[in-house]
């Protein structure tokens, strides 16, 4: 089998297999996400959060980051085993605020 001169050499069969094969978050529908109202907000700087993610097999909780949402809805963006990160638009009610990523002030 030859090289492979348009994409280099780091792409391999299994690279590919992995990337096919590699579980997608299931995020909210367009219409899901809509029903609460219109506008997104994104915060200046992305809060640390805990989320329920559904995959097709089984919901998991990750530790992530909101960095976008509305009323009812949040779009979390967390890491993967393995390096990279995956993105889904979860319901509010399924993130919660990590205990100690509650904001420090210090005092003088």
């Amino acid at each position: 089998m030859g090289s492979n001169r348009r994409y280099g050499s780091d792409v391999s069969r299994a690279a590919v297999n992995a990337a096919v094969t590699r579980p997608k978050p299931v995020s909210l529908t367009e219409q899901e996400r809509r029903s609460s109202g219109p506008g997104v907000h994104t915060p200046d700087e992305p809060a640390r959060v805990l989320a329920w993610v559904r995959y097709p097999e089984q919901a998991v909780q990750v530790e992530g980051e909101a960095i976008a949402f509305n009323d009812r809805a949040v779009l979390v963006r967390f890491p993967t085993h393995g390096g990279g990160f995956q993105e889904a638009w979860v319901w509010r009610s399924a993130v919660t605020r990590p205990a100690d990523a509650t904001p420090r002030v210090d005092r003088p």
